[in-house]
Parts: structure tokens; C-alpha cells; sequence
């Protein structure tokens, strides 16, 4: 753990440098971003192979409609396992996201009839409640020390019932201009890509960065981070505030896609997110693993659905299909676990 935390925090270490064990002593050690990558091989892996079958199930996967109506799909479910990745990567766990696409979604959805807020107001007003619920869940779990688990347990019934009070049942109407973005193309790609595109940036600026550097410090160890001078509450309340962005985006697209608000519309999505993370090989002990890997799991959960649908089996499957899916991904990272030590 110790050794994962220095190559975390000095990735560039000269391997003659004194201050390392003698190499007689030691076993090499793959560079931090080639172990990243590695860890992300099974999900991909999987990613082919639900490709494949996809492909030989329906003739017209690889064409430019049928490319774009699956991004489509899978924009949500990306950023929502994008946000749940960054979370697990610093250690912790967030199990109120799916309410947290309830609340955006109810918002989006209500306050334009109840406030008569237009399309900007209301979405910023939704931004805003969605970073307050990440300060929350950061403040109570970095600062408060609360068991993640419990934590995010708790406020997910907080945002429930907000999002209950916005829309006691499901109803409501989207700002028409988030759908007609949703559904519009520049050629083969839909405008939905966008935020997806625009938080693959981020993490790849960020993950660069001190912050990205000291986030896979601290999940690799809490204590071991702090006593290197890491201010941990503050990573850890960053990295809340950085997923819950990532949860408004997850949540505008699924509101652009269904024009209407229910406040029971995000609860799938929090498991779904800890699968993708699974099946990506994202130790969920934190601190090992790559955003590569949580994309690559979240397009396996989604293609999963066309393989069962296009096969003619009972929808009643897809969660065996996905319970299978990951116990193998589990062996996979026990694995991986096994020979890393």
C-alpha cells in the first residue's frame, strides 16, 4: 500500500535513486499509469466481447444510426459511473447518486411550472442543488468522518424525498430546448456526447494535475496520505463536489431524453454505477484503478441490454446477464488483488 502511495504522489522516481531499496531486493514495479491501464483490461475485454455479440446479433450495430442511438443510451450512464468512479477512487462510496438524478431530473421538470423559472434559471438552480448535495456528502464524510456507506445511505432518502416534494408523481414537462438538443446530430454524433466528451476532458486535465495525484493517494491510504502533508478531508470533499458535477450531466441527459420528471427515475442507476466500477477492475478499496476501466463497465451494462433484447430473451434475464457479468469481474480483480501483493 505504502509503495502504491509513493508511486502515486512521485510517478516520475528515478529507479537508481538511493533512496530506493537495492534492486536486488526489491521486484519491479510497472509505472502507475501502465498499472492503471492494466487494471482496466478486463472491462474491456468484456467490451469486446458484448460488441461482438451485439454485432453478430444485430447486422447494423456499426452503422452511423445505430452508433449514435447507443451513445445516446450510454451518455447517461457513462457520466453516472464517471462520478461513482471518482468517489471509489478516492476511497469512499456514494450510494445517494441515483437520487441525486431524481432531484436534477424533478427539478428540471417542476420548478419552470412551479417558480416559472425559463429554461437557464432552472438550470442552474439544479446545478446548484446538485453541487450543494456533493459539498453534503464531501462535508460529512471527509470533514465529519462518517462512514461513507451510511452516509450517502442517508442523504440518497434526503434527496428521495425532495425530489418527492418537487414531484409527487410523475409528470411535469422538460424545457422543450434540452430535448430538441438531446435529439439533435452534427452527422453521426449526437449532441449527447457532449457532456460525456466534455468530462473525459476534465479528468484527463485533472488526473494530471496535484489534485488528480493526491486523490489516488488518499484512496490508496487515508493515514499514509495525511502524514505526507495531504489535506485529505479537503481531496475527499473535492471529489464529491467533482462526481455530483458529473451526476447534474448524467441527470440532463436523461431528462432530455424523457421530457418528463419522476422521482423514482435515477434509483437504478446507483447499483448500476458500483457495477460498471466493478466491472471496470476499480478496486473498490480505493486508490487503484482508471476511468478507462468505470467507462468501459458502463457500456458493457448497457449493450448487455440490447444483447438480451436482440436475442429474444425475457427482459427478466438482464439482471442475471448482469449478476454474471460481474461476479466474473470480481474474479478478475481478485486476481488481479492476489498477484499485486
Amino acid at each position: 500500500m505504502k509503495a502504491h502511495l509513493a508511486e502515486a504522489l512521485h510517478p516520475s522516481r528515478d529507479p537508481a535513486d538511493p533512496a530506493d531499496p537495492p534492486a536486488r531486493n526489491r521486484r519491479p514495479r510497472l509505472p502507475a499509469s501502465v498499472s492503471r491501464a492494466a487494471s482496466a483490461l478486463p472491462g474491456v475485454l468484456m467490451l469486446l466481447i458484448v460488441m461482438g455479440l451485439n454485432a453478430h446479433l444485430q447486422p447494423d450495430f456499426f452503422s452511423a444510426d445505430s452508433l449514435s442511438s447507443n451513445l445516446q443510451n450510454a451518455a447517461p450512464v457513462i457520466l453516472i459511473c464517471m462520478a461513482q468512479a471518482v468517489v471509489v477512487l478516492a476511497g469512499e462510496l456514494d450510494l445517494s447518486v441515483g437520487a441525486g438524478i431524481s432531484l436534477v431530473n424533478c427539478a428540471l421538470a417542476g420548478l419552470p411550472v412551479l417558480a416559472g423559472w425559463d429554461t437557464g434559471a432552472t438550470c442552474l438552480v439544479a446545478l446548484a442543488a446538485a453541487l450543494a448535495a456533493g459539498v453534503c456528502n464531501g462535508v460529512l464524510v471527509g470533514y465529519l468522518r462518517q462512514s461513507a456507506l451510511i452516509a450517502t445511505f442517508a442523504t440518497s432518502a434526503i434527496w428521495f424525498g425532495v425530489a418527492l416534494l418537487l414531484m409527487p408523481q410523475p409528470g411535469g414537462t422538460v424545457p422543450e430546448v434540452l430535448g430538441d438538443w438531446f435529439a439533435m446530430r452534427v452527422g453521426p454524433v449526437p449532441l449527447a456526447a457532449v457532456p460525456v466528451v466534455a468530462a473525459v476532458a476534465l479528468w484527463a486535465v485533472l488526473q494530471r494535475h496535484r489534485f488528480g495525484r493526491r486523490l489516488i493517494a488518499t484512496g490508496s491510504s487515508t493515514e499514509a496520505a495525511f502524514k505526507s502533508g495531504i489535506d485529505t478531508r479537503r481531496i475527499k470533499l473535492l471529489a464529491y463536489v467533482l462526481a455530483w458535477l458529473f451526476v447534474f450531466g448524467a441527470a440532463l441527459c436523461i431528462s432530455a431524453e424523457t421530457a418528463s420528471g419522476d422521482a423514482r427515475l435515477g434509483l437504478p442507476y446507483t447499483l448500476n454505477s458500483v457495477a460498471a466500477v466493478v466491472i471496470g477492475g476499480i478496486s473498490l478499496a480505493g486508490g487503484r484503478g482508471s476511468m478507462i476501466g468505470a467507462i468501459s463497465g458502463a457500456l458493457v451494462l448497457v449493450l448487455i441490454g440490447n444483447v438480451v433484447y436482440f436475442a429474444g430473451i425475457p427482459s427478466n434475464y438482464q439482471e442475471l446477464f448482469k449478476g454474471a457479468v460481474i461476479v466474473v469481474a470480481l474474479g478478475f480483480t481478485f486476481i488481479g488483488a492476489r498477484r499485486s501483493a
